[in-house]
């Protein structure tokens, strides 16, 4: 007869593993206080990149006057509503780009030369200052955050224009991948781009690759104002996703259309007119097919997609206030009211564990 175990502290790590996974996000980061065996179990590298996105999320909003975030998680079913819990200060003068397994990736909104890009982990509320290319001027970069399955790897992308060939008319575009694993950073080829198109600001990491808006300030540009960058994180190679053309028949594309990461793949929020919204999916990658997995009408030309709460139930907000729409019943629940309109920026999120001192010398904000 196999010996009775006599402390927790003698569990298989399998098992102590699995017992961890089942405990909420918020309750994770208290139990690495327990003791020396738990926190050793919490933030290994194998439980953390196997629960980085975690079932746990929170919806974060940040009324752009004030200095903090602050996380809601929805609690209820039948009357839905979100209850807080917790808030983290963000530094002066930043603005989320994008995020990625629950780290949010931080640009200074205008002086970005003197100030360095940050990763945040709300869950932790540690800060990690990340590097920068040094042969790539940081004040005209476009950055991207995603996570290599295929190697368990955190990489960066800093991608710059350096060149121009006024024959063909393009610019030379220079990318560059920061391993977090190896602390080095390497060159990969990136397409040239017409002079007039360049990648957006903010990024969406879906499907094992980051992606762009391509903005386009000219209609000769063909094919590249009717598709966006995307950048395989295994394989590091850039391509082109074609948008459909229905994106394109009410005009610019780019003024009712947003990105987001829904069920870990790609999708498009198309607005097609004040009530008239369709949701597109990549369905797959390879083949660069889109499929159109939702047409709503949802009454109110102010409505917006937060994020996917479940299967067939949307997070919108209208204003300051936040519903689950569940799109089958056609049927809107009001769970949270409190932000100021225009003056927020919502987003939802998994509450990630992975220790930003894995990634570098990070520091508590």
């Amino acid at each position: 007869m196999a010996p009775l175990l006599t402390s927790i502290d003698e569990l298989p790590t399998a098992i102590l593993f699995d017992i961890l996974s089942r405990v909420s996000g918020e309750s994770l980061s208290q139990y690495r206080c327990v003791c020396k065996h738990w926190r050793e179990a919490i933030d290994d590298s194998y439980f953390s990149n196997l629960i980085h996105c975690s079932k746990e999320r929170a919806v974060l909003f940040h009324n752009y006057d004030e200095e903090e975030i602050h996380l809601l998680k929805i609690h209820g079913e039948a009357a839905a509503q979100m209850i807080k819990i917790g808030e983290f200060p963000v530094p002066r003068g930043y603005a989320i780009q994008g995020s990625c397994n629950g780290l949010l990736f931080f640009r200074h909104r205008t002086d970005v030369k003197n100030n360095g890009e940050l990763l945040i982990n709300p869950l932790t509320k540690k800060l990690l200052r990340l590097p920068r290319a040094p042969d790539l001027s940081p004040d005209v970069s476009v950055y991207g955050l995603g996570f290599d399955r295929s190697t368990n790897t955190y990489k960066m992308v800093q991608i710059n224009a350096i060149g121009f060939d006024y024959k063909t008319r393009t610019c030379t575009m220079g990318a560059r991948v920061y391993d977090f694993h190896k602390r080095s950073w390497r060159t990969c080829t990136a397409p040239p781009l017409p002079h007039s198109a360049g990648p957006s600001r903010n990024f969406v990491f879906a499907s094992g690759a980051l992606n762009w808006f391509l903005k386009s300030y000219s209609l000769s540009d063909g094919p590249l104002a009717r598709a966006m960058l995307s950048f395989d994180l295994a394989k590091e190679e850039f391509s082109l996703i074609p948008i459909p053309d229905v994106f394109f028949e009410c005009g610019d594309f780019n003024l009712g259309t947003r990105m987001h990461g829904l069920g870990g793949s790609l999708a498009l929020v198309h607005r097609l007119g004040n009530e008239d919204v369709d949701l597109w999916v990549l369905q797959d990658s390879t083949r660069r097919e889109w499929t159109r997995k939702y047409s709503m009408r949802l009454k109110n030309n102010y409505f917006t997609v937060v994020g996917a709460y479940k299967r067939d139930e949307l997070i919108l907000r209208r204003d300051g206030d936040m519903y689950l729409y569940d799109v089958n019943e056609d049927r809107f629940t009001k769970c949270w009211t409190g932000a100021r309109g225009c003056y927020a920026h919502f987003r939802y999120e998994p509450l990630s564990l992975v220790p930003l001192e894995r990634l570098g010398d990070a520091a508590r904000l």
